[in-house]
């Protein structure tokens, strides 16, 4: 008994404000949240520092506290889906540059997206898919090729080909007189 009222008492010292927890008692999306941007700009060791804290990116002093940035992130309409973006890529993670999105939206600000123009409309290879129904990967594959935008984005895929080759269409064919 005298082991569990320790721990309590360790538990209860060490515990700062009580929002790093989740109901279940385990640290909670948005604390991991804060605890990843805060290394990716200041752990030299972080295996992506070199495309924050590397470039100059940092997070503000007030976030250095977590519960000023719980506070922050549930009146700016954190949810459970979303994920921090900041506004300008180039900009320190503070305030007036951060807000809440999908993974979707923030997925279409990376700086390593394929944008393509079709129409009057100008979307990534995720958006394309959504569109047409044909795979990001293989417009990505059709434009490498050499095919336009047009005839990358409108021409059906053709019917798989799988089984084509399968163990038993392979024998059939050995097998024909």
């Amino acid at each position: 008994m005298a082991y569990k009222r320790r721990n309590q008492h360790l538990a209860e010292r060490n515990t700062t404000h009580g929002l790093s927890l989740d109901e279940n008692g385990n640290k909670s999306r948005l604390y991991g949240i804060w605890v990843r941007m805060r290394q990716r700009c200041s752990d030299k060791n972080s295996t992506d520092y070199h495309r924050y804290g590397g470039r100059g990116i940092s997070v503000c002093h007030d976030w250095s506290d977590f519960k000023q940035f719980h506070d922050w992130a549930m009146a700016h309409g954190y949810e459970e889906h979303l994920t921090i973006e900041r506004v300008d890529v180039d900009g320190n993670y503070e305030p007036v540059n951060c807000k809440w999105v999908t993974r979707t939206e923030q997925s279409r600000n990376k700086s390593n997206n394929h944008l393509v123009s079709f129409r009057g409309d100008t979307m990534t290879l995720a958006e394309w898919e959504q569109v047409t129904g044909i795979s990001s990967s293989t417009i990505r594959q059709r434009l490498g090729r050499g095919w336009n935008v047009e005839r990358a984005l409108t021409t059906p895929v053709a019917p798989s080909m799988r089984g084509r080759w399968s163990r038993e269409n392979r024998v059939k064919k050995l097998n024909v007189n």
